[in-house]
């Protein structure tokens, strides 16, 4: 009995289609995800603006969305007690003002956050009229309220089924395999 065989060689891998196809499927996801980050916001006065960038790195393709907004990050990440240094703070009257002339805080002691944590909407919240007065008060700080994280954990599976699908269509359009 004879057998013969005979040796499949696949093409060359088309990495320019491959990459291609790759970055067309992430600019697809990147302005949904950048929404989720923009809905978090949606009630607030002060408009953190959001970008996004796609990359595809040997470590695998990556969508990164985010802003440099000083006041999104105390809110996500937390401040005082609840953010990096764990710690009290003061806040003294006319010291983040620059004018020297103020002499109290006055503060509205009933007060409901726009947003709280564990939850990416944003609401209308509530400031009652100012009843207090004093030249400092000691801060606990914000509870973060970790958007970061939520938004990964919503969007982290639905990135993988959406590359492993955009993977398929890469395999298509780089000829290697059906």
């Amino acid at each position: 009995m004879l057998v013969l065989t005979k040796t499949i060689k696949p093409k060359a891998l088309n990495a320019n289609a491959m990459r291609s196809v790759l970055l067309t499927g992430m600019r697809k996801m990147a302005p949904q995800i950048k929404k989720e980050f923009e809905g978090t916001t949606k009630t607030w006065k002060h408009k953190p603006r959001f970008e996004w960038v796609v990359n595809t790195k040997p470590s695998g393709p990556e969508i990164l969305v985010g802003t440099d907004d000083e006041i999104y990050r105390y809110v996500n990440n937390g401040t005082g007690l609840y953010g990096p240094r764990h710690s009290t703070y003061e806040i003294w009257a006319g010291a983040y003002t620059g004018k020297s002339d103020k002499t109290h805080l006055v503060y509205a002691s009933a007060f409901t956050p726009k947003t709280t944590p564990g939850s990416l909407t944003s609401g209308a919240g509530f400031r009652g009229k100012p009843d207090r007065r004093r030249a400092m008060v000691v801060h606990k700080g914000i509870k973060p309220r970790g958007f970061t994280g939520q938004i990964k954990k919503i969007w982290a599976p639905r990135f993988k089924r959406e590359m492993e699908a955009v993977m398929r269509d890469v395999r298509k359009a780089s000829d290697n395999g059906a």
